[in-house]
């Protein structure tokens, strides 16, 4: 029987399998390390908090808002619905309530706007249980608190009102718009409907400038405020490693060729 001879490339050849096999055991290694990554980096996107920016419509329901309000209350929600994203919306008379949670979609506003259609404004679902008295503070306030409870960080805040307040929460509505104008993360602006208080609308101009106001029409957008998206670059990046890692390992270790020598 014919036995093989030695290779002669023996020797060579064991460190290059000494090398693959290195090389193997690293990638693998790696590999792991990676896979490992990319589940945290998923989970992490997973369990990052709802939209971080909404809008959010604070709606005068008190007595002196009557049927001219309509027009701009109407186009207010409209506009706010428009722009997309999220939205919430909080009425207050003396008294507030949140009707619709700033996690919302911003369409969701859309359902309200028959309801303070017209003779609406009259006959709202809130007409018994509000009364007639207006406190824009404690408006303000609820919005804020509305804001913070669902975890938003950035907000544009319309009011909608005739900013006409009573005399016993002009201090309370005052704290409130400086704390609003220092809040760079807050932007509040003010629908003026007709028959608004002249000299309330001066505060909210001296405090928030005059950009901040529009009289009959909902203020112009600054940016519009959408659903927050954080791009998941983390998990991006470890798969394209891992693409990487594998198409390297198959480049580096395909099976050895036999061919006759010339």
């Amino acid at each position: 029987m014919n036995r093989p001879g030695p290779l002669a490339d023996a020797v060579v050849l064991k460190r290059a399998a000494r090398r693959a096999l290195a090389f193997r055991a690293a990638a693998v290694g790696v590999l792991a390390l990676l896979l490992a990554a990319l589940a945290l980096a998923t989970g992490a996107v997973h369990r990052s908090p709802g939209p971080r920016s909404a809008s959010l419509v604070i709606l005068d329901v008190s007595g002196s808002i009557g049927p001219a309000a309509s027009a701009t209350i109407v186009r207010t929600l409209r506009a706010v619905a428009a722009q997309g994203g999220r939205a919430g919306l909080v009425l207050f008379s003396d008294a507030s309530q949140e009707a619709v949670p700033p996690t919302a979609p911003a369409r969701t506003l859309l359902d309200y706007v028959r309801l303070f259609s017209g003779s609406g404004l009259r006959h709202n679902p809130w007409s018994d249980s509000f009364s007639a008295g207006t406190q824009v503070g404690v408006g303000l306030a609820a919005a804020r608190v509305s804001l913070a409870r669902a975890g938003i960080e950035q907000a544009r805040v319309i009011l909608v009102s005739d900013v006409g307040d009573a005399v016993t929460d002009i201090p309370l509505m005052r704290r409130e718009l400086l704390a609003y104008a220092r809040d760079p993360k807050l932007e509040l602006r003010l629908a003026v409907v007709p028959g608004n208080d002249r000299s309330t609308v001066a505060i909210f101009r001296r405090l928030l400038g005059r950009r901040a106001l529009a009289i009959g029409r909902p203020p112009p957008a600054t940016a519009r405020v959408a659903e927050s998206r954080d791009f998941p670059l983390p998990a991006v990046a470890v798969a394209v490693a891992i693409a990487l890692l594998l198409a390297a390992y198959e480049l580096t270790n395909a099976p050895l060729a036999w061919r006759e020598a010339a």
